[in-house]
């Protein structure tokens, strides 16, 4: 009996004990996975930290080497006047996300609110024409986007030979609202999509209930869907905020060279190459990437909740 007690113990015991190697495993698993993750964000950090000539040779030979860690590279990249000082490009870059976040997501909001919760014709046809736009590439408007903002936007009605102005000519080009302008078009199909399905899983109780108490469609929307909706909108403002903070191509484009001292942060990194090279485009870099990671960080609650909103 005795033997046969103790044998039992044994086979009990390789349960707990092969749970506990699985989940070393998957612990080890998720390590690699974050160490892999990681691994290019660090290169950057140890390059733009590094002495002079010491950058044809790999970054991890100064990994544990302290003494050859400089913020000269920083100095650098602060005190650049190229273009623009390293201030200015960073004012520019928040002149262009601000609006780029905060307008977005007002319009967004109430366009999706009158998707989900006011019943009128064509409601169909106004979502279905949003999700569509959603497919259009940046890529191929940007240049009529150049053009509407440089010239204005014109149409010849064939039948009657005359031409109506539809945009006149704000001459907007190479200034930093052309920049968000273009960023906030881009960004409002995809919002106010996600905003509809998030809102119109709110309650109809509290809609309906706000409703006979003699609520305005305006007044439900500021202050019952709006607070309720606050996950998904500070989940939303991350997103536009990252996007157009870290956005290259519409300033590039909509700014270019005709106008050096509105280039944003992400463009002037390009004449950091003649200072020295690779280790202050890097300090820059990080610098300009510190920010969206606060606002990220800052806001980490509300942006998983709200990506968690559309699964509850």
């Amino acid at each position: 009996m005795a033997a046969h007690s103790t044998s039992g113990d044994r086979s009990d015991g390789l349960g707990p004990l092969a749970e506990r190697f699985v989940g070393s495993l998957r612990t080890l698993f998720v390590l690699a996975i974050v160490g892999l993750w990681l691994l290019p964000t660090v290169g950057a950090v140890i390059t733009s930290l590094r002495v002079r000539g010491r950058t044809l040779s790999g970054w991890w030979t100064d990994l544990l080497d302290p003494s050859m860690w400089t913020l000269d590279a920083y100095r650098a990249a602060l005190s650049s006047s190229a273009n623009n000082s390293f201030a200015e490009a960073m004012f520019n870059s928040f002149a262009i996300a601000i609006p780029a976040t905060v307008i977005p997501i007002l319009i967004a909001s109430l366009a999706a609110y009158a998707l989900a919760w006011i019943p009128f014709r064509a409601h169909g046809v106004a979502f279905g024409s949003i999700v569509a736009l959603i497919a259009v590439p940046i890529h191929a408007v940007l240049i009529s986007h150049l053009q509407a903002y440089s010239s204005g936007a014109h149409l010849t009605v064939p039948v009657i030979d005359k031409t109506v102005t539809v945009l006149p000519d704000l001459d907007l080009a190479g200034t930093l609202p052309a920049v968000w302008l273009t960023h906030i078009g881009t960004a409002l199909p995809f919002s106010i999509f996600l905003l509809v399905y998030a809102m119109a899983r709110l309650p109809r109780s509290l809609i309906d209930s706000a409703r006979v108490d003699g609520a305005s469609d305006m007044q439900i929307y500021w202050r019952v869907v709006v607070p309720l909706s606050a996950p998904v909108l500070a989940a939303l403002g991350v997103l536009l905020f990252v996007w157009s903070w870290n956005d290259f191509l519409i300033a590039l484009t909509m700014i270019g060279g005709g106008n050096p001292s509105a280039l944003p942060v992400t463009v002037k990194l390009g004449s950091f190459g003649g200072i020295d090279g690779s280790p202050v485009i890097l300090a820059g870099l990080i610098i300009h990437a510190s920010v969206s990671v606060a606002v990220f960080l800052g806001l980490q609650r509300y942006f998983v909740r709200g990506l968690l909103a559309g699964v509850e």
